[in-house]
């Protein structure tokens, strides 16, 4: 469904996050359609389409209105997107993630506040211009945190997209068929939240801005759930994505020039075994003195692993074993040094400390 590589934790519940923040977004809609001559907080295409059509009929107030629309928006996906960056200088990008979304909730607190607690006085004016300038500025930042769950950046307010792929996909005869769930309940989700909020805004409107907060607050506590399940061996940084298994091979020629260029760097190799002997498997991480993953490799049947570094030096090497028995599982690092020659490097999990692994040796 999110299309990271295995063994990812909760991956349904990383799902879920995505169909949930939907929600929020059309709720969220529903309230600036309604406050603010009709434009949203998240849906672009179609303040840009308001947008041309007042510039074409030469009304000002409908060019100013889906201005401020798009403004705040893109001021949240700047926001978001610089957030979210330097966060993960020093997190895994599950809690970056999580933060940014925090950030959000934040925003659109302090913007509840402000669209409650104003009724008169020389801010009253405003009320309305802030309320769409405050909540395009939280989706944008919802938009850049969601861009790093996922292949595709699982938008959860631009859809058109979303239906063009989705619907696309189940027709393809020139690629295997793999249904998802996450694309349709993501649309779902959008018209149904869309609908409540707008009989909520029709009955009461004074709670209509409650459901968009609820909802963020809501897929943070699953971000949570996510970011405590994969909390072993992570390392700061992006996430590492599966390659589709639907895509075409790369021109094997090409591969074999990238690497008859690239200078030549002994691996990094081994087994991964239990005390009994037998292999155990576990994810093997690269990391490079300065924090980067530089590779990262599931161990085979047999226990055996091939990590290459890009070049020499002293790398961290992280062995976090899968799942097993329904227990945590316990990552090792041990530092390893990378010359012109292959290096080898097996891991025994479960040994006392200092014999996790026998000491690398070059072959």
């Amino acid at each position: 469904m999110t299309g990271f590589d295995e063994p990812e934790r909760r991956p349904r519940t990383l799902g879920a996050v995505t169909v949930v923040l939907t929600a929020a977004a059309g709720a969220i809609d529903v309230v600036t359609y309604f406050a603010f001559n009709q434009v949203f907080a998240s849906t672009m295409t179609g303040n840009l389409v308001l947008l041309g059509l007042g510039l074409g009929e030469g009304d000002v107030g409908q060019v100013v209105d889906n201005v401020c629309a798009i403004a705040g928006y893109c001021g949240g996906l700047i926001a978001g997107t610089v957030a979210c960056g330097l966060a993960m200088r020093r997190w895994p990008w599950r809690n970056a993630v999580g933060a940014t979304l925090t950030a959000e909730l934040a925003l659109l607190l302090l913007l509840g506040a402000f669209w409650y607690g104003v009724d008169d006085g020389p801010l009253a004016p405003w009320k309305v211009v802030v309320l769409v300038l405050g909540a395009g500025l939280a989706m944008g930042v919802q938009a850049a945190a969601l861009r790093y769950v996922g292949p595709a950046g699982t938008p959860t307010s631009f859809l058109s997209g979303t239906v063009t792929n989705w619907v696309s996909s189940l027709v393809e005869l020139h690629k295997p068929f793999r249904w998802t769930w996450n694309s349709p309940l993501r649309l779902g989700a959008l018209v149904v939240a869309a609908a409540g909020n707008a009989v909520v805004q029709r009955v009461a409107p004074d709670w209509s801005f409650v459901a968009p907060v609820v909802l963020v607050a809501v897929a943070i506590v699953l971000m949570a759930i996510v970011t405590r399940a994969n909390s072993g061996g992570l390392t700061r940084g992006d996430p590492q994505f599966t390659a589709d298994p639907r895509e075409e091979v790369p021109d094997a020629g090409a591969d074999e020039e990238a690497v008859e260029a690239s200078p030549q760097v002994g691996p990094v190799h081994g087994r991964v075994l239990g005390t009994d002997g037998g292999a155990r498997p576990a994810v093997l991480t690269l990391v490079s003195g300065e924090g980067e993953q530089v590779g990262r490799v599931h161990t085979g049947t047999d226990g055996t692993y091939r990590l290459d570094p890009p070049e020499s030096g002293d790398f961290m090497l992280i062995c976090t074993p899968h799942r097993m028995g329904g227990r945590a599982a316990r990552p090792h690092a041990v530092l390893v040094a990378v010359d012109g020659r292959p290096v080898l490097h097996d891991l025994v999990l479960g040994a006392a400390p200092g014999e996790a692994g026998h000491q690398p040796a070059p072959v």
